[in-house]
């Protein structure tokens, strides 16, 4: 699955699943540019590599702002030419005890909007959610396919979404996984406008194992309770998220579109709700 030749840009690629997906496509040979809201020395997946820092780059972009997200791909265009590959993959939210009424400290860990007042505060915590998880990922995806709608050869979107946009519902993430599922569906849709030159897909992920992962959710759990209603009993990689994005924009999928795949391990929808709120209530 060469990808040599290839541009991609991979939002979120600070830390985490982002890493993995920028770490993936690199060793496939595209040059990838990756985005987040501070600025760093360099692209964090292609440390230690010159031969993969030459063909990289790390800009900063805020993704709540569409003023952001053009310069920051007008700057690619002008930089390498061409954009084959987006994944969408910054996004993220905490959950909440209770949807109407979000404490203090969820909001502050989260980073939305602060107030004093309980309803505003608890909108903003909604509205931000919905924000980085649905909005920005259709901004970028908007931006980007009019750059690739120009180009020779058939370019791949991902949007990397969430077990949590399941139809069952998502308590205690409400606003996440309508945003995800909105993420889904616009998957499909945007596959249908955009075919035959841009295939549109999304992986839906389970638990996946990052720092924030393991330190936030996993915490003091034991893993082998943890992931009991996990057929495959352990969290998924960031390399496993990146090898993914790289069949999905190589040759040998080129008639996988409008299709969002479940990356969970087959676990059952719902099952880790619970055990994932217990650090938050633990805070609390």
């Amino acid at each position: 699955m060469d990808l040599a030749g290839k541009v991609a840009v991979v939002t979120g690629t600070s830390r985490g699943v982002g890493v993995g997906i920028a770490r993936e496509l690199l060793r496939a040979g595209a040059t990838v540019v990756g985005c987040s809201r501070s600025e760093l020395p360099g692209l964090p997946a292609a440390d230690g590599d010159p031969a993969w820092q030459e063909r990289s780059a790390q800009w900063v972009c805020d993704q709540g702002d569409v003023a952001s997200i053009e310069a920051f791909v007008t700057r690619v265009v002008e930089t390498y030419g061409r954009i084959d590959i987006l994944v969408n993959n910054a996004g993220g939210t905490v959950p909440s005890p209770t949807p109407e009424d979000v404490p203090e400290l969820v909001q502050k860990i989260q980073g939305s909007p602060r107030s004093d007042d309980a309803f505003t505060r608890s909108a903003l915590f909604h509205a931000y959610a919905v924000q980085m998880n649905l909005i920005s990922p259709l901004w970028f995806s908007l931006r980007a396919a009019r750059q690739m709608l120009t180009q020779d050869g058939t370019a791949s979107i991902i949007n990397i979404s969430s077990g949590a946009g399941h139809p069952v519902g998502s308590p205690t993430l409400v606003s996440y996984g309508a945003a995800k599922s909105g993420l889904n569906h616009l998957t499909r849709s945007l596959a249908i406008e955009w075919g035959p030159k841009i295939r549109v897909n999304c992986l839906a992920l389970g638990p996946t194992s990052t720092d924030n992962f393991n330190s936030f959710v996993l915490g003091d759990h034991d893993p082998t309770d943890y992931f009991r209603d996990v057929p495959l009993k352990r969290a998924g990689e960031p390399e496993e998220v990146g090898r993914t994005c790289v069949y999905l924009s190589s040759g040998k999928a080129d008639f996988i579109n409008g299709t969002t795949i479940e990356m969970d391990g087959g676990m059952l929808q719902g099952v880790l709700y619970d055990a994932g709120l217990k650090t938050i209530t633990d805070l609390l």
